[in-house]
């Protein structure tokens, strides 16, 4: 009897586990701003440099190639068009768009 209600533990705390992750994605927000001016993979650094200044960044990854910012935040926090726009102008380029997912 107690090794069932031990594996009963298991298989409820590996369910709420799972859910709570899936719950988790649906809370991300994507942003996609287009940068004018990144040129290298140096550049890309200290863009990334600045833009990890800002608290609610989860992930990011830069296409330097195409001038093309992807970011994930936690879609509970907040960071406005402003704070990202004065991020990349912080580090020497130009924003020209940013597009909320």
């Amino acid at each position: 009897m107690k090794k069932i209600t031990y594996i009963g533990f298991i298989l409820l705390f590996i369910f709420f586990s799972n859910n709570n992750a899936q719950t988790d994605i649906g809370k991300n927000q994507k942003i996609k701003i287009e940068v004018e001016g990144l040129s290298c993979p140096f550049c890309a650094y200290g863009l990334e440099k600045k833009l990890k200044k800002l608290d609610n960044i989860k992930n990011m990854e830069i296409d330097f190639k195409k001038g093309i910012v992807f970011l994930t935040i936690q879609d509970s926090k907040k960071i406005s068009d402003e704070q990202l726009k004065q991020a990349v102008i912080n580090s020497g380029f130009t924003p020209k768009k940013i597009i909320r997912d």
